[in-house]
Parts: structure tokens; C-alpha cells; sequence
């Protein structure tokens, strides 16, 4: 197999953006007035106060990075107050150094799953992966706005109109933990072919198809500019603030709560429906494959949830299949814990996390047809949030396989022949 990439022993990202002495601090409000002040804030200090878990729900915490500037006065209020909080990560950018600091030395037959990559490496490793294994395609499933292919691949042996499985990941740019995740459960699924029954049965039965990058503009940007950007890098005419959240962006409840309308925030839906690039094309080629689509799951990070429909409201009536999606969800739950112990959260996505519209596990339900539609937001639950170690990559990937394949074995009991 051809040479993947070789560079020189130590790689350093020298990003634009930097967050020395800012500090992420975990608050736990007590009330919904408390709750109310908090939210007050992200207005008040867009620039300074960057809310990495905001869930509206009161048996939650809220993540906030503070710069060094706002860290005293909003430390204070906190007291004055009586809000409880913790210092979560005392130095963001000494966290994000770490992972952009690494020895690099990879070819194609010894790709590192264990590292954080870049958007060409994990681009590349799309065509080299296929190459490896005869049930593995690669193609192109589309374009950036800012020009930069976006690769994918399908995984399946021989069949007729085979039932379909699709999984995404990096559709927030700051969620390295995602595509790396994303990656690792197709090299498990492709190694244990052949030798695991389940796999063997899931790649018989199926065809799953994976995007692991697939907000690769926004990707490629946290490797350059700015470790803890999360939306596209869009503009649409005399727009000041660049990007969209593409998780707010999809043709469901579009535009209603949790969606904000405001261009320089981090929950910006668009113009329109699908107006990024990134959505459109990839829903445009699911909703035009000649295959039933069972299971479509949005990986992201961080708070170990496991959500189903509905997304848009925590009022809305659940769907009928709700039933069979907490069957589901409890296998899958299971399956990671036994691991390594780690603990998922599953339910309804507004109802356990927060609700916000137009977004892909709803779509992908009501839409797209897929019964099985959840969005997974992989480890941890605070502790290092969007900045998780590299050494946390492989027990991420091995767990979340764990619950995959359990989740495989589900839809086999529902769709197999």
C-alpha cells in the first residue's frame, strides 16, 4: 500500500487564536432564576464566555470558558450568589498544545488510531483504507464551501438492495474525539470480519456507509486558527461573522428553538435550510440511495449521551418507535460500560440534554426514513469537554465499537433475512 504521509519527527500547529489563562469552570445552578442569569451572560460576554455545555436543565451542569479577563468578576458574581462551581481545565491552551504536539511518522499500513489527525491525513486514510480491504469503497460524498473534498467510504460485501447504516462524524469542528472515534470503529469493524459473528453478520446484512470529517472546513481551521471553533467557515454576502452550525442546519423544525438567528453565534442556523454545502449534498445523497437507511447516528462530543428523537422540543409527543429506540439505546448503553465502566445517558435528545431545531437526529428519523436515528456524544463529561487527551482515543474507540456492534446485533433481529 502506497506511502500515506511522512513528516518530520514532531509536529507543532502554531494556531492564531490562543487561550492562555482561560479557564472552563463547571457551574451548578440551583434554580431556574440562577439558570436565567447564566444564560443572561452569553449575550452580555459573547467575546468572552464561550458555553461549552449549556443543557437548560437544572440536574445539569453548565461548562463556561472564561477568559482571564472576566474569570475574577464572574467568580465573584458566582459567590455573591451562592453558585456552586469548579475549576474544570485551569489552562485551555496548555490542554490543546498537547494535542497538536506529537511525534509523526505515518504510512498507510500503520496509520496511528491513537493520535489526533489532521484533514488531510484522515482524507487520506479514506482511499488508503479502501485500498486495504476488498468490502471497503471510498468515495467523494461532497464538497466544502471552501472547496475541499470530503471523503467517505462504504463497507459492505456483495448484495441486493441491502438495508443501509449511516454513521457521520466531526459535524462540529472542535469534537476531535469524533472523527478519531469514528475512524477506529471502521478499522475494528474491518479487522473482525470474518472472525466475529456479529460484524461478519452486520457487514453480510448491511451496507454502512461512514463520513468520519465531515465539517472538514471547520476542521481544518481548529488546526490552524482556532482549536475551539465549532461551526462551517460559510459566508453569505456582507456577513461579519464567518460559519453555521451545520447541527442546526438541516430541513426539520428549522429555525425554531435552539437555533439562534444571530450570525456571530455559535448556534447560527443559516440562511436556510441546507444552505451548507456539507448538509446538502450529504442528505441529497441519502435521500437519493436506492436502499432503506435503518440507522443513521451523529457522533459528536462531549457528555456521554446516547439521544434519540425528538431534538426540537422536549414538549413535542414522542414518536411511536421511542419504545424500540430505548430498547436499542439500553443495549448499547450496556455494551460500552462493559468496557471500561464508563456511564451513558440515554433518551429523547430535548428531553435528556436541551432542545435545539433543525437538527440531523431529526432529520434523519422523519426525513430520511431511518427508524433508528441518535445522536452519540462520546466522552468525558467535563473534565478535559472538547479538548479530550489522545490518550483517551483508543478506549473511546473501543467502547464506542462495543455499543455499536450490540446496536448491530439489534437491527439484525429487526432486519435480517
Amino acid at each position: 500500500m502506497k506511502l500515506f504521509i511522512v513528516l518530520a519527527a514532531v509536529l507543532v500547529c502554531a494556531v492564531a487564536v490562543r487561550y492562555d489563562g482561560y479557564q472552563t469552570l463547571r457551574i451548578q445552578p440551583r434554580d431556574p432564576s440562577e439558570l436565567e442569569w447564566l444564560n443572561s451572560l452569553k449575550d452580555d460576554f459573547a467575546s468572552k464566555l464561550d458555553f461549552w455545555q449549556n443543557t437548560g436543565r437544572l440536574d445539569r451542569p453548565v461548562d463556561v470558558m472564561v477568559s482571564p479577563a472576566l474569570q475574577t468578576f464572574l467568580k465573584e458574581a458566582l459567590e455573591v450568589r451562592g453558585i456552586s462551581y469548579d475549576v474544570m481545565i485551569d489552562d485551555v491552551q496548555a490542554v490543546a498544545d498537547s494535542q497538536m504536539h506529537r511525534d509523526v511518522s505515518i504510512s498507510a499500513a500503520s496509520f496511528d488510531y491513537t493520535i489526533y489527525h489532521t484533514y488531510a491525513e484522515i482524507q487520506q486514510w479514506v482511499k488508503d483504507f479502501a485500498a486495504e480491504y476488498s468490502f471497503v469503497q471510498n468515495f467523494q460524498i461532497a464538497t466544502s464551501f471552501e472547496g475541499r473534498p470530503i471523503n467517505a467510504i462504504k463497507m459492505g460485501t456483495a448484495g441486493f438492495q441491502k438495508p443501509a447504516i449511516y454513521w457521520q462524524g466531526g459535524i462540529h469542528a472542535r469534537e476531535w474525539v469524533s472523527p478519531a472515534t469514528v475512524m477506529y470503529i471502521a478499522k475494528s469493524l474491518a479487522e473482525e470480519y470474518g472472525t466475529d459473528d456479529t460484524v461478519t453478520k452486520m457487514l453480510d446484512t448491511f451496507d454502512i456507509y461512514i463520513v468520519p470529517s465531515l465539517n472538514v472546513d471547520g476542521y481544518t481551521y481548529t488546526w490552524i486558527n482556532d482549536r475551539l471553533w465549532r461551526k462551517t467557515r460559510s459566508t453569505y454576502g456582507a456577513q461579519v461573522c464567518v460559519g453555521t452550525d451545520p447541527n442546526r442546519n438541516y430541513d426539520y423544525r428549522w429555525g425554531g428553538q435552539g437555533a439562534s438567528t444571530q450570525k456571530c453565534s455559535d448556534t447560527y442556523r443559516g440562511p436556510s435550510v441546507h444552505s451548507e454545502p456539507e448538509v446538502a449534498a450529504t442528505t441529497s445523497f441519502l435521500l437519493n440511495l436506492q436502499q432503506t437507511v435503518v440507522n443513521f447516528i451523529d457522533f459528536h462530543a462531549y457528555s456521554q449521551l446516547f439521544l434519540s428523537p425528538w431534538s426540537y422540543s422536549a414538549f413535542a409527543a414522542l414518536p411511536t418507535e421511542s419504545v424500540d429506540h430505548d430498547v436499542a439505546s439500553v443495549k448499547v448503553v450496556n455494551a460500552l460500560k462493559a468496557e471500561f465502566g464508563t456511564e451513558y445517558t440515554y433518551g429523547p435528545s430535548a428531553r435528556t440534554l436541551y432542545a435545539a431545531s433543525g437538527c440531523s437526529v431529526d432529520w434523519g428519523f422523519s426525513k430520511l426514513g431511518a427508524k433508528y436515528s441518535y445522536v452519540m456524544e462520546l466522552r468525558d463529561t467535563g473534565k478535559f469537554g472538547f479538548l479530550l487527551p489522545a490518550s483517551q482515543i483508543e478506549e473511546s474507540g473501543i467502547e464506542t465499537f462495543a455499543a455499536m456492534k450490540a446496536l448491530g446485533g439489534h437491527l439484525l433481529s429487526e432486519y435480517a433475512p
